[in-house]
């Protein structure tokens, strides 16, 4: 499993160094990068989450499976919250970044191409839950620290985002067993298809546009690091070694926890004029350290479990 986790990691360094690429000869310009992303953000991932509900057969075994790793990634959440704000204490725009990125991970545009190559089309449906948990916070915890604006407003309006809805969407016609025409499927599949290399595309160019040189050498970005790297997998580890949930679950949750800092952090950054170049450095910084620190943790949770 190491030496499969390791190649797929290799495969997406490459994909982001070609988003490196594009945006240093400037094929794609800041403005093209925010494009990107708001694409990302509001059509790639919302199908993603839709798609994932329409291709998998109901089966009771496998709705289990998904309601624990739904409850997992609660939890891991939570407790991830409750470790960021101790080890990364402050209240001012960039902590918030720091408090976001401590705890939110990239667990679609690298954490389902990584469970698709551990446990296949399995692993993607349950890593679905781990997203829809993701996503139901980041629109609302996510937001409001970003933002700054805690008000019921904001939360309603988080609330309101494109993921929210395909997620609710999804999730009924998986248990209502909707099925949608298959060159509805197919274009779906498709778009869907966009997240891995435009999630690599957007994160080589938040590279070339950051200064990660600059970012190795401040303390807080190695603390952001050590928090999203190894505290959260090793939090998600520690809850499920208590329940020994299926191999399936387990993997799933932990290789979602492990991913490097979520380009939603950057994303939104862009998109409420916040300190983005900050966002990107630790996006950049952590996804480069994950080449190393992913497959160390999937090595240490299949020697413990």
């Amino acid at each position: 499993m190491f030496l499969i986790v390791a190649n797929q990691m290799v495969v997406m360094f490459i994909l982001i160094m070609v988003g490196y690429l594009i945006r240093r000869v400037n094929l794609v310009d800041h403005a093209g990068s925010k494009t990107l992303s708001n694409v990302l953000l509001l059509l790639v991932n919302p199908v993603l989450i839709m798609n994932s509900f329409l291709t998998v057969e109901y089966d009771v075994s496998k709705v289990r499976n998904l309601l624990l790793t739904f409850l997992f990634a609660v939890i891991t959440h939570l407790l991830g919250i409750i470790a960021a704000r101790i080890m990364l204490p402050g209240k001012e725009p960039d902590n918030m970044i720091e408090h976001y990125s401590a705890v939110y991970s990239n667990c679609g545009f690298m954490g389902i191409p990584l469970v698709q190559s551990i446990l296949g089309a399995e692993g993607v449906f349950y890593v679905t839950a781990y997203l829809v948990v993701f996503n139901f916070l980041t629109w609302t915890h996510g937001l409001i620290i970003i933002t700054g604006d805690a008000s019921p407003r904001q939360l309603l309006k988080g609330l309101r985002s494109p993921v929210m809805f395909t997620m609710l969407a999804g999730i009924a016609c998986y248990f209502l067993k909707i099925r949608i025409p298959a060159n509805v499927g197919s274009a779906l599949t498709y778009i869907a298809g966009m997240n891995t290399p435009l999630g690599m595309f957007v994160a080589g160019a938040a590279l070339a546009e950051g200064h990660p040189l600059a970012a190795l050498k401040k303390g807080r970005v190695y603390m952001v690091a050590a928090a999203k790297l190894f505290v959260m997998p090793l939090l998600a580890m520690a809850v499920m070694l208590i329940f020994r949930p299926t191999d399936a679950v387990y993997y799933t949750v932990i290789a979602a926890a492990a991913s490097p800092v979520a380009t939603t952090c950057t994303m939104m950054a862009l998109r409420y004029d916040r300190n983005y170049h900050y966002a990107s450095e630790l996006y950049v910084v952590t996804t480069l350290m994950s080449m190393v620190s992913i497959p160390a943790v999937i090595a240490l949770a299949e020697m413990l479990y």
